[in-house]
Parts: structure tokens; sequence; C-alpha cells
């Protein structure tokens, strides 16, 4: 039994442009792989898909005609997942859609809807944590610099926020686990690849400040009222390692 393997760019775009060949040609692929991704192996068929732009951008519009904003913004959300199984999840859940109509993608019950309902969710709150955790520090250049590190690849998902929220400030957002930067001059913003990238230290003033803020984050804690549990679940360990006010403390539980 042959194995029918879709390979693309590893873009959003690209996975878009396999929805569009696979519907050309009618097939059901057994996996969507990018090329980074990708395993040869004994009795596969290899489409090799290349990203065209009227092909991917009917597919969005599809998406936005017959299953709604916001089944695009899940697709959208999901795709930044760092799990291997995510196009073949999402193109199940779109093949459901177009087949079903835009009630089916409703269908908490369904096999092809449920796990990208889940992974939406997940998304969702390591969006949601990095927005809340990200620390800028001002460096040498005069440009502010924050570096997280996400399970998922949400960076694309949190510029836009602070793009809007520091529009008149230059700043970099490196993502140390994915090796992805994220660049934003007067409000324009883009991503470039950031390999064996090294942030310089923070200059000897927003030290100084980092100092103040750890002294403050001291100050007002009560010890009486300390549950490592709780904090936890809301600030999981992995983030301290860039958290000014934790830095010191990442070995106290």
């Amino acid at each position: 039994m042959h194995l029918l393997s879709y390979v693309y760019d590893g873009t959003l775009e690209g996975f878009l442009s396999c929805i569009f060949e696979i519907y050309s040609r009618q097939e059901v692929p057994d996996e969507i792989v990018p090329v980074s991704g990708q395993q040869l192996r004994i009795e596969q068929d290899l489409r090799t898909v290349q990203t065209h732009e009227e092909h991917w951008q009917r597919v969005q519009k599809g998406i936005y005609r017959k299953l709604g904003n916001l089944t695009w913004e899940k697709v959208r959300s999901c795709y930044c997942a760092s799990i291997p199984e995510k196009e073949l999840l999402l193109y199940r859940y779109l093949a459901h859609g177009f087949a079903q109509g835009r009630s089916a993608i409703n269908d908490l019950s369904h096999e092809d809807v449920l796990p990208v309902e889940d992974l939406y969710r997940e998304i969702g709150r390591e969006t949601q944590r990095m927005v809340m955790f990200a620390r800028f520090a001002k460096i040498p250049e005069g440009v502010y610099c924050a570096t997280i590190n996400p399970k998922h690849n949400v960076l694309p998902l949190i510029m836009s926020h602070f793009a809007a929220r520091f529009n008149v400030q230059d700043f970099i957002i490196f993502d140390e686990v994915h090796e992805l930067a994220g660049l934003s001059q007067r409000g324009q913003w883009y991503l470039a690849d950031a390999h064996d990238v090294t942030i310089p230290e923070a200059d000897s003033d927003d030290l100084e400040y980092q100092r103040l803020w750890k002294k403050f984050y001291d100050a007002i804690a009560i010890p009486e009222r300390r549950n490592e549990k709780v904090r936890r679940q809301f600030m999981p360990k992995r983030l301290w390692k860039n958290l000014p006010e934790l830095k010191v403390s990442t070995d106290g539980g």
C-alpha cells in the first residue's frame, strides 16, 4: 500500500496551496509535511507542492466564505502549533467543514473537530502567557528586546499586539526555542530567522531598573500566602529564567 505524502515549504501559504492541490487532484493524503520534516519511505508517492499565491488565496477566501472568520482564525492559530501532525489535523478539519457545512465545524463530538478545538485553546493559553510575561530590556543599541521561550511558535500571533502597543518604539522579540525573531519598526513588523543569535546584555540603566523591579516584587510579597503550586499553574517554571523578578529564585521550587 502506497503512502501519499504532500510536501510543502513550511509556510501557512504553502499549506493552503497543498489544500488547493489536494482538492484539484481529488486525493486524500496520508501526510502533509514541510520539506524540512520530510522522510523518504518505501512505496511512497510524493506530491511536492509549490506555494502559489492565487491558489492559497482561493483557499483562504473559501474558508471565509463557507466556514466563517472564526474558522480562519482557528486555522491560522493552530498552524503555529509545534506538533508534527498539525497539517493533517487542519486538513481533516477543513475537509469536514467543506463537506458538511458551517454548522458541522461546531460539532465538538466529531473526531475531526475536537482535536483542532483543543489545540486552539492550548495555543490561546500559550499566546496569552507570552503577552503577559514578555519582559523588555533596553540593549546598548537603543532597541528594546524581549526573550521568550514558548512551547508553540506563537511569535507571529503576538507581534501585532506589541507592534500596536509600541507603535513609536522599535523592538525585537526573540523566540529562543524556535530560533525566530520578530522585529518592529514604528509599528511595522516582520519575522526573521535567528539561528545562533545572542542577545546583548541590557545596558546599565536598564539593569538598575530590573534591580529596582526585583526589589519591589520582593517587598510586596506576602510570605504567609506563598503558594508554589498555584504560581506554577499561572506562571510555568520554564518561563522564570526570562523574568527579572524571578531570575535569582529559579532554584526555589
